[in-house]
C-alpha cells in the first residue's frame, strides 16, 4: 500500500520589495521629522508674549508634540512589519499591511498639527 503525500503549496515569494518599501518610507519619514523637530526648536521664541500658545509653552507639551512623530512612526514600522509577517504566514500578499502603518504615521502627524495649530 502506497500513501500518497499532498503536493506542499508553493511558498510565496521573497518579500524583499516589501521590506525596500517600507525601509523607504521609514526614511523619508525620518526625514520629515527631521526638519518638524528642527522647526520646533524656534517655536517657543513667542513665549512670554501675547502671541504664545499656551501648550508650545509647556515643556511637558512641547517635548510630546517633538516626540509623538517618532512614535508614530516606530508604531507605523512595527505595524507594517507585523501586518506583513502574518500576511506572509499565510501565503497572501504582504502590500497590504503597508496602509494601516502608514494610517498610524498619518494619525501621529494629525495629533500634532491639531495640537499645534488648535
Amino acid at each position: 500500500m502506497s500513501t500518497v503525500l499532498p503536493a506542499a503549496a508553493p511558498r510565496p515569494k521573497s518579500p524583499v520589495g516589501f521590506v525596500v518599501a517600507l525601509v523607504l518610507f521609514g526614511l523619508a519619514a525620518a526625514a520629515v521629522n527631521a526638519v518638524y523637530a528642527f522647526g520646533m526648536l524656534f517655536a517657543t521664541d513667542s513665549c512670554g508674549t501675547d502671541a504664545g500658545s499656551a501648550a508650545l509653552c509647556n515643556p511637558g507639551v512641547w517635548l510630546l508634540l517633538v516626540l509623538l512623530p517618532w512614535g508614530g512612526l516606530l508604531g507605523a514600522l512595527l505595524t507594517g512589519g507585523v501586518g506583513a509577517a502574518a500576511a506572509r504566514r499565510r501565503g497572501r500578499s504582504p502590500w497590504p499591511a503597508l496602509l494601516p502603518g502608514v494610517g498610524v504615521y498619518l494619525l501621529s502627524l494629525a495629533v500634532v498639527y491639531l495640537t499645534v495649530f488648535a
